[in-house]
């Protein structure tokens, strides 16, 4: 899922003021999985994906980030590895805010840990929502995957709340499958009349059709 929680505009600038303001390609690992992150990643233009890596090569998307948003709080509120690793997805800018610095700033600044806390408490459930996964056909977890960005906002275009903008590659990474199988679902959702695809969207159609085959099937 994409993650959009709403970042406090005064903690915000505070947090860019004191930071180190680096530029990333697309491709660039920003941190990595299992080790202490820098510090905090402000991400002020363009796109990241935090994914997990497992041993046998095969990657899991966890959530996509796009500017103004924050990655990198786990690791520095509990001082270990990150759970995640985060690659640019687009030419990137970013603000780094070194742990020390991010940790002075929440005490005095309740707001900051606040929000943090918020942060990684939703990341911990984009971590349920794939694992609950893991007992669903392709085709329940693709329909659960477009109910939860239609219900949520997450991916949709403010003035068209309907239309997902996310690309079959993208939903594969998210379900731990493959682009021809997503692709499969797909075209069998728009036959039966629940979207209708267009080039990167998806646009729903019947929201509660989706929902009947996420809980009946």
């Amino acid at each position: 899922m994409l993650l959009k929680r709403e970042i406090y505009n005064e903690e915000w600038e505070q947090m860019l003021r004191v930071g180190i303001r680096r530029r990333y390609l697309a491709g660039d690992v920003i941190y990595i999985q299992g080790k202490k992150n820098v510090g905090l990643v402000c991400i002020t233009k363009g796109k990241a994906k935090n994914c997990i890596y497992y041993s046998d090569g095969t990657e899991k998307l966890v959530c996509i980030l796009e500017g103004p948003a924050v990655t990198g709080e786990t690791s520095v509120i509990d001082g270990e590895g990150s759970i995640v690793s985060t690659e640019a997805l687009t030419e990137l800018e970013a603000v780094i805010v070194p742990v020390s610095v991010v940790k002075e700033l929440m005490g005095k600044n309740p707001r900051i840990m606040m929000f943090l806390l918020e942060l990684n408490a939703e990341k911990i459930r984009a971590l349920q929502f794939q694992a609950e996964n893991i007992v669903l056909t392709t085709r329940q977890k693709l329909a659960r995957m477009l109910i939860n960005f239609y219900s949520s906002g997450v991916y949709t275009r403010e003035a068209e709340g309907n239309l997902v903008t996310i690309t079959h590659e993208q939903l594969a990474d998210f379900l731990g499958t493959t682009r021809p199988k997503i692709t499969g679902a797909l075209n069998e959702f728009e036959k039966s009349g629940l979207i209708k695809k267009n080039r990167g969207s998806i646009k729903i159609i019947d929201g509660e059709g989706l929902k009947r085959i996420y809980d009946f099937e």
